[in-house]
Parts: C-alpha cells; structure tokens; sequence
C-alpha cells in the first residue's frame, strides 16, 4: 500500500522544469484573472455595457484621479489576452503622462506609485505593439518623468516636515499678508 500511495503522490507533482514553469505561468494567469474579474469597477463597467478593452479604457482614462479606476486600467493592460488599438495606447499614455497632482499627501504618494506603475505598463504595451510615437509625445513622456520625480520629492519634503507643520505655516503667512495688505488698505 505503502509503495501505491507512493507512486499517486509522484504522479500528481509534475517536478519537470517545463512543467514548473508552465504551472508558475498559470497560476500567475489565475491569479490575473481573479483579479480583474473580482474587480468591481471592471465588472460595473461590463454591466454599464463597456464590452471591449478599449471601451473600458475609454471610460476609465475619465477619472485617473481615483486610485480604484487607476488600478483597474493597470489590471486591464497587465492582461495580455486583452488587445488595444494603437489609438487607444496612444490616448491612455497621453492621459497618464498630463494627469495633474495638485496636492501633497500620504495618500499621493501611494496614488503616485500606482499612477507611475500604470504608465510603465502601458509604456510596455507600446514597446510590443507597432507604434510609433511622435517627437512631441515622446517629449511628453520624458518631460512628465521629471515632473513626476519633482512631485515625489515635494511629497516626501511635505510629509517629512508633517503636513500639520506645513500647512499651518503656510496658513499663518497668508494670515500675516492679508493683515498687512488690510492695514495699507485702512492708512490710504
């Protein structure tokens, strides 16, 4: 009996190498697809009648301020079953590379990784695909890493001071202009 549960036990693990890497590769696409369609905004989308990948990045570039749609168009191009148009990789880079961030918080910085992560993606999507971007988008995207790491480094100096510090501070010297402009106002 011994040597029969043996043999089931060796021939359930398959310790091949290309067998390990296919198996890494599935659970990888299972883990993938659990994602996206456990992914609630994915999934209010098809109900809204966004059916194709490029109708879904359509609706989601709309709202690239909120980390839940950024997250669920970094799903959408990670999947590689999914197919864009080159208008649609064009578009969204263009949208990811121009997304403002006019504030300073902990949560920017989390918002930052993901919107940066989110445009690698894309960025990869590209590399693979037959585009050719234009001199003026590939300054774009150049430009905006710089912009990107300025805000990095403004998000850190932000939080490392504290923003109750920071705020205060800035609150007290606008206080401090106006009373000045007021009492130049009330010499005249």
């Amino acid at each position: 009996m011994e040597g029969s549960s043996s043999q089931s036990g060796n021939s359930s693990t398959n310790t091949a190498p290309g067998n390990l890497e296919n198996n890494n590769s599935l659970s990888y696409k299972t883990i993938l697809y659990e994602n996206m369609s456990n992914n609630r905004i994915l999934l209010k989308l098809e109900e809204d009648g966004f059916i194709t990948p490029d109708d879904k990045v359509e609706e989601l570039l709309k709202n690239l301020t909120k980390p839940s749609y950024l997250y669920a168009l970094k799903l959408l191009f990670e999947n590689l079953q999914n197919e864009f148009s080159s208008q649609v990789l064009a578009n969204s880079l263009e949208a990811l590379v121009d997304t403002p961030f006019n504030h300073y918080s902990k949560e920017s910085v989390a918002r930052l990784e993901l919107h940066l992560r989110t445009l690698v993606t894309v960025l990869e999507r590209i590399c693979f695909s037959p585009i050719v971007l234009s001199k003026e988008l590939r300054d774009k995207v150049y430009n905006s890493l710089a912009k990107f790491a300025e805000i990095h480094r403004k998000t850190t100096q932000v939080i490392e001071i504290g923003l109750d510090n920071n705020f205060r501070s800035n609150f007290n010297q606008f206080n401090q202009q106006n009373n000045n402009q007021d009492e130049q106002i009330i010499k005249k």
